[in-house]
C-alpha cells in the first residue's frame, strides 16, 4: 500500500475530464474524483462483459473483437486514473499505510497494526466512500469467511481507536443496511 501514496502527475497523453486538476490540493475533490472514476470502472466492466458475451454470440466477428478491445483499452485507462486519485486523496490526507511493515503514519505519528487491522484498511482506503457488510468485508478484506461479524467488529473497533487516537482526517465509519466503510473528514 506504500505505493499507493506515491501521488504522481498523469502522463501527459492521458485524457483528462473537464474540471478534473490533478494539482489539487483540496482532499474533498480527491475523494470525489475517486469516486467518480470507480462509477466509471464499474460501468465499463459492465460493457465490456456485455460486448464480450455478444462476440460469443456474433460468433467473434471483426467488429465486435474491434469494440471488445477499444473497451479493454479504455477501462485501462479508467483504472489508472482510478488509482492515480486514489494515491492522491491519500497524499492530500498526509497518510501513509506500510501494508509490509504493518503501519500507519500520520505527521510525526507511527502506529502500529496487527496484521489484521492493516489489511482492513489497506482494503478500505482502496475504496474510500464504499461501504460493506460484515460478510462482504471479512471475504475481500481477509479472505477467510470462517471469521465471524463479531470478530470483524473487533477489529473495527481497534481500527476505529488507532485512527482516532492518531488524530486521522479519516474514520471508519458503519451504517444501517449500508455496512462498515473508510471515509474521509475535511
Amino acid at each position: 500500500m506504500a505505493q499507493l501514496l506515491e501521488a504522481s502527475r498523469p502522463p501527459d497523453e492521458l485524457e483528462l475530464i473537464p474540471g478534473e486538476l490533478p494539482d489539487t490540493s483540496d482532499p474533498e475533490d480527491a475523494r470525489q474524483w475517486t469516486t467518480v472514476y470507480r462509477e466509471l470502472v464499474i460501468f465499463a466492466e459492465r460493457t465490456l462483459a456485455r460486448i464480450t458475451s455478444q462476440q460469443v454470440e456474433a460468433a467473434g466477428r471483426s467488429e465486435a473483437r474491434g469494440d471488445a478491445a477499444a473497451m479493454e483499452r479504455h477501462l485501462h485507462r479508467l483504472r489508472s486514473r482510478l488509482e492515480f486519485w486514489e494515491r492522491r486523496l491519500w497524499q492530500l490526507a498526509g497518510l501513509d499505510l506500510d501494508v509490509a511493515g504493518r503501519s500507519l503514519t500520520y505527521g510525526r505519528q507511527r502506529l502500529p497494526l496487527t496484521r489484521r487491522e492493516v489489511e482492513l484498511l489497506a482494503f478500505l482506503a482502496r475504496r474510500p466512500g464504499r461501504f460493506y457488510s460484515a460478510t462482504q468485508l471479512i471475504t475481500l478484506a481477509w479472505g477467510t469467511p470462517e471469521l465471524s461479524a463479531e470478530q470483524l467488529r473487533t477489529y473495527i473497533v481497534r481500527l476505529r481507536r488507532r485512527l482516532s487516537t492518531a488524530g486521522a482526517p479519516c474514520r471508519v465509519v458503519s451504517e444501517p443496511r449500508r455496512g462498515y466503510g473508510l471515509v474521509f473528514t475535511p
